[in-house]
């Protein structure tokens, strides 16, 4: 069971909508709830990455959405160091297949999780997780710094691995992180329809034009019922409307 389950309502309500301001400190959550909130999944997940130049490579697989990256498991390991890797030729990929999940590039930096598909057309939503350590700065100001407090260092490499998958690496040994108690969780989705290998943010004219014959009713729907489009379950629920037309 993917480990989001057991968040709290209020954390699901901020992974699952559009960027909100209720404070959420990493004090108030488990270890295991941060990962689930850093991770998109418990531990590396056995995946394909499918390559635009046709290869495809099999590995266990993760996302970090916290620093956003690329995980796998390197199956033959040159020493300790070498057991995980970060994938760093995110723009050569096609698609990337997690488990029952499936991601593509945005934006050349990050992944997006496809959550809606009718094979042409598909709505990705991207994820970015912000921490942030608040400080009273002078005379009783705010202040802000970054929260990590340590983590594993990478080091830079480069080439193929034995089994000949994958160029442009990063090794370490594992992704730990020290965050204060009182690091303010904040997360920022943004939406995405990808028609090919294109992604445009969802806005009433992108919608139209990905929904041509529909496009009458979608303006007429957007116009009058107004709905919240960074929100992943309304945009949802217009595309479905719209295909019924």
């Amino acid at each position: 069971m993917n480990k989001l389950a057991i968040i709290p309502v209020f954390l699901m309500a901020l992974l699952a909508s559009k960027p909100v301001s209720a404070q959420v400190t990493m004090g108030d959550l488990t270890k295991q709830q941060r990962d689930s909130i850093i991770f998109a999944f418990p531990k590396c997940t056995p995946g394909t990455v499918y390559m635009k130049d046709g290869s495809i490579a099999k590995s266990d697989l993760n996302y970090n959405y916290y620093e956003p990256q690329v995980l796998f498991r390197n199956d033959k390991p040159t020493s300790p160091e070498d057991t995980l890797r970060r994938l760093d030729n995110l723009g050569e990929v096609l698609l990337i297949e997690i488990g029952d999940r499936s991601f593509v590039p945005v934006l050349g930096t990050s992944l997006g999780e496809i959550i809606w598909d009718n094979r042409t057309i598909s709505l990705v939503v991207t994820k970015k997780v912000n921490i942030e350590e608040k400080k009273a700065g002078a005379y009783g100001t705010g202040g802000s710094t970054s929260s990590i407090q340590s983590v594993s260092s990478f080091t830079g490499s480069s080439g193929v691995n034995r089994s000949g998958n994958y160029t442009g690496q990063t090794s370490f040994t594992s992704v730990n992180y020290d965050f204060a108690s009182n690091a303010e969780l904040s997360i920022d989705t943004r939406l995405f329809l990808l028609q090919g290998t294109k992604t445009l943010p969802v806005s009433k004219k992108n919608l139209t034009k990905a929904f041509p014959k529909a496009a009458n009713f979608i303006k007429q729907y957007i116009d009058e019922q107004k709905p919240d489009l960074e929100n992943p379950q309304e945009v949802i629920n217009l595309i479905n409307l719209a295909n019924a037309q």
